[in-house]
């Protein structure tokens, strides 16, 4: 039977427009700060992580086998060195390729991200520091290797441009403290007016990359911080339109005066309950209810005090209702029905005096009533649902039966 909306669903539905509001103001902000406040950021974060996981994990991967893959140069450019430079570079190689594969899976997943950033970091590190083991003027060869983890760099971290900037200033700070620590003379003059040029040149380009990989990484995590602001505002939005629309459904079946099922609910659960009786051959019993003199009542002490009646005597009839398809609806005025699924017309009839009684113990002082209280005649049928008959003979029957109640003076059940 439906119910009226209760404080608690209230709540609920202000919850979810405050958040709309509140996400919709971040929208609104633009894409200056690239931080959301308290929780909805854990849960970017947790997102954006998933992400990770599911892309960029095996661009990782890829990331290392291509670092791995450029091993042949630590023979070609390392001398005596090579294999101390193959060596560590196939460790890193190793140890990486290993928390790549566990950290997923561990408690430290929700930071796959921070750790990727250090990864990134050290593998750019050991080429600084591989540069450093080469003999003479071929080190300036291996300086270009710094330039695909740059690139790795904007490419595996462009949803975090923080970390995109951390690892790549971090390294290019590194670099420079390596120039100061090397020695970067060599015999020839000519070779060494061309270093003079290179590692400048070498240094701006490097500068720029970060640049435009800074940019880009921000746009790129703006964009998706955005996609992922839209898609809750969608979830909010959705979760808002299933509540109003099971709310509409309740006020549309729900008399709005007492709170329980109006006529058309009714209507519904009969249709429903007929149908049901009608194959599994059980009994359909229903009670047609009407407060006696209540016209009276209402002269007499006002229609607010009416109202209050009509809600009190409805929220007994109600509590009568105990099994999920027992039905108490107003029909109209002060008139009521209550609809009993696989109820005989004995048990019916047994209950509706109680409820009878019921109202009367209640005491609801009636002037103009015979008993001085207010009371209720009940007319009750009961029929096993067939094609020889139809659930508008179960209510005129009913309502027969309720005319005979008042016939035989009233405050009594008929049927």
């Amino acid at each position: 039977m439906p119910k009226v909306s209760s404080q608690q669903e209230q709540d609920t539905l202000k919850r979810v427009e405050d958040q709309i509001n509140i996400l919709s103001g971040i929208l609104e902000q633009g894409r200056k700060q690239l931080r959301f406040p308290g929780r909805l950021e854990s849960r970017y974060i947790a997102m954006r992580n998933q992400r990770f996981l599911e892309i960029d994990q095996k661009m990782l991967m890829g990331g290392l086998l291509f670092y791995l893959a450029f091993s042949w140069t630590d023979f070609y450019l390392g001398g005596d060195n090579g294999l101390l430079i193959f060596t560590a570079r196939l460790i890193l190689t190793v140890i990486a390729f290993a928390l790549v594969l566990w950290v997923p899976r561990s408690r430290f997943s929700v930071k796959m991200v921070p750790i990727a950033a250090s990864g990134v970091f050290f593998a750019g590190l050991s080429v600084i520091v591989f540069i450093g083991l080469i003999p003479g003027e071929l080190k300036y060869a291996y300086h270009l290797g710094l330039i695909p983890i740059q690139i790795f760099t904007m490419v595996a971290l462009r949803l975090s441009y923080r970390s995109v900037l951390v690892v790549s200033v971090s390294l290019l700070a590194c670099y420079l403290l390596s120039l100061l620590v090397m020695d970067t003379q060599v015999e020839s003059v000519q070779l060494n007016q061309v270093i003079s040029i290179f590692v400048p040149m070498f240094i701006m380009f490097w500068v720029l990359l970060i640049a435009m990989g800074g940019y880009m990484a921000f746009m790129m995590e703006s964009a998706f911080r955005s996609d992922f602001m839209k898609n809750q505002l969608l979830a909010l939005e959705a979760e808002r339109l299933k509540y109003l629309s099971a709310r509409l459904h309740v006020l549309s079946t729900t008399d709005s005066l007492t709170g329980i099922a109006n006529r058309r609910y009714l209507e519904q659960s009969i249709a429903s309950e007929w149908r049901r009786g009608k194959r599994g051959e059980a009994p359909l019993s229903l009670a047609m209810i009407d407060i006696d003199r209540f016209k009276d009542y209402n002269d007499f002490y006002g229609h607010q005090q009416g109202d209050d009646c009509l809600r009190t005597i409805s929220a007994l009839m109600a509590s009568f209702c105990k099994r999920p398809g027992d039905v108490c609806a107003r029909y109209g005025g002060e008139e009521f029905v209550l609809l009993f699924p696989d109820t005989s017309n004995a048990d019916a009839l047994y209950l509706c005096e109680r409820l009878r009684q019921a109202v009367e113990a209640q005491a609801v002082a009636h002037e103009r009533n015979d008993s001085g209280v207010v009371t209720i005649s009940i007319g009750v049928a009961s029929l096993v649902p067939d094609d020889d008959n139809s659930s508008d003979d179960l209510l005129r029957a009913a309502d027969r039966h309720l005319y005979e109640a008042k016939d035989k003076g009233r405050n009594q059940v008929c049927g």
